[in-house]
């Protein structure tokens, strides 16, 4: 009885083996449950393409080198610096060349205002028809009401014969008297008069007018003022928006994210930079500027002679190649 007590727990120990293999099994079956599950939520989570996606095409990364070939291809190519015959001076007694070519011609000529004569006709019976305010001590146009100014408006060719709100008014003369003053000139616009010439000095914001409060009060421009005003400024911001214009057509159709737009714009921005900057020679005679301003071609000009300069070259290649390809892949002899 003893021994059979001592092997009885034996065989439930033995049965109780085989359950092992099957929490395994169970186990596995959970944990591809748990898999099936999150593969599910990862699905569920993808974010849908956006509608930009669907019109651009796949990303090619040959767009981006082709731009950069032809900004480099319009700089090397450039003769903003051959002026011939007199040069517009660009800068300043013992200015350097560095602050030449960088600088210099985004501050020279730049003018807070730009003052300009304009002639009107008194009509029949009517007066100018300008409403006037004073502002920081200047007569400024407020509107433009029916008189003989919105007729001369309306017939005006260019944007630079007439008159808008917002212009400094700085003197009116109208038969023989001038008028400087806000009385004199409120009394010089409301008097009629018939087929008489009026010359009106209009005095005009060159900064848009968002940006008119950075004027000087002082009437001299601030370095901010001559900065937004230059010609240099104007011409290099003509220039960056039509190649920048390019260059967004580009890297939209490069199909890549908008990360790759500021290598675009520092690449048209370079090229404005060269064909608006200021040029310096140190070889120039006595009277004649060190530092001058460049051609500053407009850029399908500029486009015209660099295809100019590059068909003269390939014309020249393929009349004596030969040559051409011992320059480019035999070395030079160097004379000691």
């Amino acid at each position: 009885m003893g021994k059979k007590a001592a092997t009885a727990p034996a065989p439930s120990s033995a049965a109780s083996a085989p359950a092992a293999p099957a929490k395994v099994e169970a186990a596995k079956v959970e944990v591809a449950k748990a898999k099936g599950k999150a593969s599910k939520k990862v699905v569920a989570t993808e974010v849908k393409p956006g509608l930009l996606s669907y019109l651009r095409p796949k990303s090619r990364w040959i767009f981006f080198p082709v731009f950069a070939a032809v900004c480099a291809w319009i700089i090397a190519l450039n003769d903003q610096c051959d002026i011939k015959g007199k040069k517009k001076d660009c800068g300043y007694s013992g200015i350097t060349p560095n602050a030449c070519k960088t600088h210099a011609c985004f501050l020279k000529g730049g003018k807070g205002y730009e003052k300009r004569t304009v002639k009107v006709t008194l009509e029949q019976g009517a007066a100018l028809g300008l409403s006037l305010s004073r502002r920081d001590g200047a007569v400024v146009v407020s509107s433009i009401l029916e008189g003989s100014v919105s007729l001369h408006n309306a017939a005006a060719s260019t944007s630079e014969d007439v008159i808008l709100a917002g212009d400094g008014i700085t003197r009116v003369a109208i038969d023989g008297k001038v008028a400087t003053n806000l009385a004199d000139i409120e009394k010089a616009v409301n008097r009629p008069g018939a087929g008489k010439a009026v010359e009106i000095d209009v005095l005009r914001s060159r900064l848009p007018s968002f940006l008119q409060w950075v004027h000087n009060k002082g009437g001299t421009p601030n370095m901010v003022e001559k900065l937004l005003s230059s010609p240099g400024t104007l011409h290099f911001a003509s220039v960056w928006s039509r190649v920048g214009g390019v260059g967004f057509a580009t890297w939209y159709i490069s199909g890549y994210s908008p990360a790759s737009l500021p290598l675009y714009a520092t690449l048209s921005a370079a090229v404005a930079w060269e064909l608006s900057r200021c040029c310096h020679d140190e070889s120039v005679g006595a009277g004649v500027p060190h530092c001058f301003r460049s051609k500053r071609d407009e850029l399908p000009k500029v486009v015209q002679k660099a295809w100019a300069q590059t068909s003269d070259k390939l014309a020249q290649v393929r009349k004596d190649p030969r040559s051409y390809a011992r320059w480019l892949f035999l070395p030079t002899a160097i004379t000691l």
